[in-house]
């Protein structure tokens, strides 16, 4: 190619540039100074030339404006420490999260584990003691002073062993429950050694009382169970008479207060029926009682109905033995007793207030 050639191009391209600064506004024109201009067609002039960067027919101009902004050293490194702040500070508040949620989930653990520790420990001492009573009740000579007691604790320690067996599989409420049970053929065991003379008044268990598990269900039941209190005095000639119409009240009110016999028919009309064939059988309310607690397992209904015949038994037993002002039982063999009721209620009244969870 020859250098004339050359020369021309460059000298049109020259003069096309010139053409294009010429062409612009003043005020385009001082912008343009120290640009590069790639020329490729006709400049597309608009209003607004002046206030926007001017766009060509495959015109493209470089400003100033679209060029990285020069900054000095120490400009670039107060940039740089600001950046580092800022991911600092993002970091620590992560980590102050971090380690928040990690205290409560360590508290969560600890309650967690000091809760089982506590429940294992309970259960331990509750099986601790019912072998130990029911140790105590094999090695008795079978009397027929007592004879409805021992069988029917022996009756209610059988039903318990078929809740002992199956609650392993059972929901929380069962197992709530079957830990109850246990600790109630403990009483039961307790109550028949007392009164075969095996436990001496020394290992008498301390002395309860019910306050807000009735009063929390029924005044009227909570001032029955205190006549009942009141009532079970060897210096009482009625003691006996008092205590357990008292009690006995007190037990099949609570039964009733949640399973009547109407919300029982509707809800199993073919249920069984009572020794009159009208009423409606206990053990199909303490079903109903525990199909409301979600934890109608056949075993744990059996347990109940024992338990509940088992302290009506007692009632017999003591309504026979305490009477006149002197009585057949002394003061820690009536503790003993009125404990094994008290404990009975409390437990039916666990089961009824459960109903309305």
């Amino acid at each position: 190619m020859s250098n004339h050639a050359t020369l021309a191009r460059t000298a049109s391209r020259t003069t096309s540039q010139a053409k294009l600064i010429g062409s612009l506004t003043l005020d385009n024109q001082r912008r343009a100074v120290g640009t590069e201009v790639i020329l490729i067609g006709r400049v597309n002039r608009t209003p607004d030339a002046a206030r926007r960067p001017c766009r060509t027919s495959g015109v493209a101009l470089r400003t100033e404006a679209d060029m990285p902004r020069k900054v000095t050293p120490a400009q670039y490194k107060r940039m740089v420490d600001a950046y580092n702040r800022k991911q600092k500070q993002a970091v620590d508040k992560y980590n102050r999260e971090v380690k928040a949620h990690n205290r409560k989930v360590d508290r969560a653990i600890n309650d967690y584990n000091r809760e089982e520790r506590t429940h294992n420990a309970r259960v331990r001492s509750n099986q601790k003691r019912l072998n130990a009573e029911i140790a105590r009740l094999n090695r008795q000579r079978s009397t027929t002073r007592y004879v409805t007691v021992q069988t029917s604790t022996i009756a209610l320690h059988t039903a318990y062993s078929h809740v002992d067996e199956q609650s392993e599989l059972w929901n929380e409420r069962g197992q709530e429950l079957a830990e109850l049970a246990e600790a109630e053929t403990a009483n039961s065991a307790h109550v028949a050694n007392t009164l075969l003379g095996e436990t001496s008044a020394a290992e008498e268990i301390e002395e309860t009382s019910l306050t807000d598990e009735l009063s929390a269900l029924s005044l009227d039941l909570h001032n029955r169970w205190e006549g009942a209190l009141f009532a079970i005095n060897p210096r009482n000639p009625d003691a006996a008479r008092h205590f357990c119409t008292s009690a006995r009240e007190v037990i099949v009110e609570l039964i009733n207060m949640k399973a009547p016999d109407a919300a029982v028919l509707q809800a199993k009309p073919n249920c069984k029926r009572g020794p009159d064939g009208k009423a409606v059988a206990r053990r199909e309310k303490i079903g109903y009682l525990l199909d409301l607690n979600g934890a109608d397992y056949e075993a744990l209904g059996d347990f109940v109905e024992t338990n509940v015949n088992d302290v009506m038994n007692l009632f017999s037993q003591f309504n026979r033995g305490t009477h006149g002002t002197a009585g057949r039982f002394d003061v820690p063999t009536l503790r003993t007793i009125k404990h094994r009721v008290e404990d009975s209620i409390r437990f039916l009244s666990t089961l009824v207030q459960g109903s309305s969870r």
